[in-house]
């Protein structure tokens, strides 16, 4: 009897655990402000202001953003940048970072190294979508300035194309990149029109002054066709999401080598989530969070925040932020969180893109109590 009960409750827990993650509810937050940050309306020739990346640096906060025409292949964009003044909710200046003629300049990310050094590492094209290999600028008085836009070059003999996420520790600085075929060293792993190749790890002890392979997560995941990715120290490890092109969202938790220790994937345990474009990912007030673009329709997306285990990589929140319908779920949504106490409260605040009253898309700051989010 006791060994029937066993097995019968071993069987049912998959089931349970599926029933209890389809039925999660979801919570719609509601801002406490809403600002146009950089607005299309000002430059109606290039109104296509997108992919911002954030670099919260205490008082103020640095965001790049790609301002062009066109989602893809429209040379001479340029990656804009601006600051921001937490304290008074007042953007202070804004300006252009990097601008190369016949190239498109965009979804830069922001890397802090150990020493105080602020990179900007820029998926550099030529148009149809053709990587050029990764343009990097850099400031070393603390983000007012930067010097000129150079060339990552070769790293164990490969040039990688886009980078994703970068996290420094204990004196070191690891980056999420990805290879592409037409670049050295970066073998076709299955082909798309872009021709992507393998997310690696790489890592510097020199403040990015040079770099080495540590692991490939693409093969980590036995192949698997995986682009855009985010992680967060957990431990001595670290906690991985990566979107798929194959509709799969992979949330996995690694050793402090990037080795495999456990895997799921999203939309098979929680059919609410689709696939979350320009994933980030975070560590607040104990918990872990999964922030991005859910794509719920052909034409409709909606920028989600998930709370989640990172024992069992389970959701257990669903916070809807905004939501945009008729059109494009390519034309809103990459975002990424910063945080102000003010008023005796945690304020949480969303760096976004998304289309407001101008002519294309405008990047927005949206603002949230962060204890009603949570």
């Amino acid at each position: 009897m006791k060994l029937t009960l066993t097995l019968t409750v071993a069987l049912l827990a998959p089931l349970t655990a599926m029933f209890a993650a389809e039925q999660l509810p979801k919570f719609v937050a509601k801002p406490l402000a809403v600002e146009i940050l950089a607005a299309s309306a000002e430059t109606p020739d290039r109104p296509y202001l997108a992919f911002p990346a954030i670099l919260d640096l205490g008082a103020e906060v640095l965001v790049s953003f790609k301002h062009g025409r066109l989602h893809a292949g429209d040379a001479d964009a340029t990656l804009d940048w601006l600051r921001f003044d937490k304290a008074s909710n007042r953007k202070l200046s804004q300006g252009t970072l990097a601008a190369v003629k016949g190239e498109i300049m965009q979804m830069g990310e922001w890397v802090q190294f150990p020493n105080g050094d602020i990179a900007n590492y820029i998926d550099a094209q030529k148009p149809r979508v053709l990587r050029t290999g990764l343009a990097v600028l850099r400031s070393t008085d603390g983000g007012r300035t930067f010097g000129p836009v150079q060339r990552m070059g070769l790293v164990d003999g490969v040039e990688y194309g886009y980078a994703f996420d970068a996290i420094s520790r204990h004196g070191s600085t690891w980056m999420l990149v990805m290879t592409f075929a037409n670049l050295p060293g970066g073998k076709l792993v299955y082909k798309y029109s872009s021709q992507p190749g393998s997310v690696d790890v790489i890592r510097s002890d020199d403040h990015g002054r040079t770099w080495r392979f540590v692991r490939s997560l693409t093969q980590e995941l036995g192949g698997a066709p995986i682009n855009e990715s985010a992680f967060v120290a957990h431990g001595d490890g670290f906690l991985i999401v990566s979107r798929g092109y194959d509709d799969r969202q992979w949330l996995l938790r690694t050793d402090a080598g990037f080795k495999l220790v456990a895997k799921t994937n999203l939309p098979a345990a929680h059919p609410f989530l689709k696939t979350v474009d320009r994933p980030r990912l975070f560590q607040r007030d104990g918990s872990f969070y999964l922030l991005g673009r859910n794509r719920v329709g052909q034409r409709a997306s909606e920028l989600a925040l998930f709370r989640f285990s990172p024992n069992t990589l389970a959701i257990t929140r669903h916070v809807i932020l905004d939501t945009a319908n008729d059109q494009s779920p390519g034309d809103s949504f990459y975002a990424q969180p910063f945080w102000q106490e003010r008023d005796g409260q945690t304020r949480f605040h969303i760096v976004t893109y998304k289309r407001c009253a101008g002519p294309g898309l405008d990047i927005v700051r949206l603002e949230f109590d962060w204890a009603e989010v949570r």
